[in-house]
């Protein structure tokens, strides 16, 4: 039968053997059964139609007193088979439905000609037609070499007018789209989040050779492109000296990372290692020490550049000797004015002598010369090695720099970065709303793992007055993000030295300006996402 159809059909026709159906039927009380069925033959003829063919190979055999079909066993013996023509018209209204639902969805008929037939290619029959049929829809041996034209006579025969119309390019579209639809077995976004992170999460060489080089000196330079691992490397450091019985100080730049790396230590260090940014570290000293620290409404980048160094000097001298610590550690140290350390060295009770370590990355220095000098301890230990982006978020980093940042061998590719344009603040609102739906909803991250970056405070930014976006609550507050009750804002500069699996960036120009968004700004921004990163352009 399948030679015989091959053979003798044009090349145009498609022929479908051992379809296979499933179906959910309900009953009365609304419980589900499944249903399964296949179809021997489904036979596609665009001049014509739909066929399908219920084929019973052997000697068959039909009881008209017990209208049962049986097959004849070579031991003489008799096999009850399912009723030929129910099934051919069983599978038949089942791809009905399936091509009506796929193909044509919202149609009620199928706009093209379609029926069934019964094969026996290994028989003849005589007398009446069983109930239920016609002679004109039985296929039998004679027939097989008549097939071709036996297929499109019953097509003509099911027809409801003269002639079967053809079926369109679109119509055989449709048809294979019902009959054959494209199974995708989608990666659900946040499987491929963590499964990246398991690849990210374990150290480089580099590291674990940093840390071994870290127990036998107490001053120290680290320089690490963004993704190296600084921070975690600080923090481990800065426990190493408590652990050793020192009191330690360590101090960043960045007011939430001083939050986060304080949120994140065990609290068994509680009273031995203390956390500050530096100008959290000024104010308190002062106010200890009995000394006025308000900053002015002017000209504050001044007070926090050169006075409040100087504030905290003077609380240093007034302090107990006691209060001073055994060691410090210090990340972020690109952002640190040249004004800054000697307060630094003067709280350290060695002085210039005691334990110092300062991690840094010259391409994330935002301050331009007012920054970037620092303490001289030797030649800098390197971390060349971004082992905390995908390939692909760690290339465009190289790329803003213009330099290469080497990634792990084992890192994963991820996806690639993307760049939408969006002019004005609805265009933007709705860009921010629907990356974060197909991050959230669709890809069922958690917006813990959620982060939108703008180079201005929200009040400034296109999302200004938002609480909620495409009911999606948004925060400033830390502690609310991580604990998933809503997605993170921030602006770029206050979230240098956190990450976020997922970060959309908006409201930033096509390109770097020197004056309102350099280079190091880009840079930062973009390293800040360890799995996912979509820039919204203005």
């Amino acid at each position: 039968m399948a030679r015989a159809l091959v053979e003798q059909l044009p090349d145009e026709c498609l022929v479908y053997h051992s379809y296979p159906w499933l179906r959910a039927d309900r009953d009365d009380r609304g419980s589900t059964t499944l249903r399964e069925g296949e179809a021997d033959f489904v036979v596609i003829v665009p001049t014509h139609g739909m066929l399908v063919i219920e084929v019973k190979g052997g000697v068959v055999a039909y009881d008209a007193d017990t209208r049962g079909w049986y097959r004849q066993l070579p031991n003489g013996s008799r096999k009850a088979i399912q009723d030929p023509v129910e099934q051919a018209r069983r599978n038949l209204h089942y791809l009905e439905k399936q091509i009506l639902s796929l193909g044509y969805p919202g149609r009620s008929v199928l706009p093209f000609t379609y029926g069934y037939a019964v094969a026996f290619p290994d028989c003849e029959y005589k007398g009446p037609a069983p109930p239920g049929t016609e002679p004109v829809i039985i296929l039998t041996a004679r027939d097989l070499p008549l097939l071709d034209r036996r297929v499109t006579g019953i097509l003509r025969q099911w027809s409801r007018v003269a002639e079967p119309p053809r079926l369109s390019p679109e119509d055989l579209v449709a048809v294979q789209r019902g009959i054959s639809p494209v199974f995708q077995l989608l990666p659900v976004l946040f499987r491929q989040v963590e499964e990246q992170e398991e690849r990210l999460v374990r150290m480089t060489d580099d590291q674990l050779r940093l840390l071994e080089f870290l127990k036998s000196h107490d001053q120290a330079l680290i320089e690490g492109v963004a993704g190296s691992g600084k921070t975690l490397l600080a923090r481990a450091q800065a426990q190493r000296f408590a652990d050793a019985g020192k009191r330690t100080l360590f101090v960043c730049f960045n007011k939430a990372l001083a939050q986060w790396l304080r949120s994140s230590l065990p609290a068994a260090y509680a009273d031995r290692l203390v956390v500050h940014h530096f100008h959290g570290l000024c104010a308190e000293w002062c106010r200890k020490a009995g000394i006025s620290f308000t900053p002015p409404k002017d000209n504050a980048d001044e007070f926090w550049r050169e006075q409040a160094p100087e504030l905290l000097l003077q609380a240093i001298e007034r302090s107990p000797a006691a209060d001073r610590f055994d060691a410090v550690v210090v990340d972020e140290g690109q952002d640190f004015s040249s004004t800054w350390w000697v307060p630094l060295i003067s709280i350290n009770a060695g002085d210039e002598k005691g334990p110092l370590f300062i991690f840094y990355d010259p391409a994330q220095n935002l301050f331009g010369a007012e920054a970037g000098t620092l303490p001289i301890l030797g030649a800098p230990f390197q971390l060349p090695t971004n082992c905390r982006n995908t390939r692909a978020i760690a290339r465009t980093c190289s790329e803003t720099i213009g330099r290469p940042i080497p990634t792990r061998g084992d890192a994963p590719e991820g996806q690639m970065v993307r760049y939408l344009d969006a002019r004005g603040r609805d265009s933007q609102k709705a860009a921010v709303g629907q990356v974060l739906d197909e991050w959230i909803r669709v890809g069922s991250l958690p917006p813990s793992k959620v982060a939108v970056l703008c180079p201005f405070r929200q009040e400034r930014s296109s999302l200004a007055g938002l609480s909620v976006i495409n009911k999606y609550p948004l925060t400033a507050d830390l502690k609310e993000w991580s604990r998933g009750d809503a997605v993170l804002f921030s602006t770029i500069r206050a979230f240098k030295g956190l990450e976020a699996d997922a970060i959309v960036i908006i409201d930033v120009p096509a390109k770097p300006d020197p004056e309102q968004f350099p280079v190091a700004d880009w840079y930062v921004a973009f390293s800040r996402a360890k799995h996912l990163l979509t820039v919204i352009r203005q």
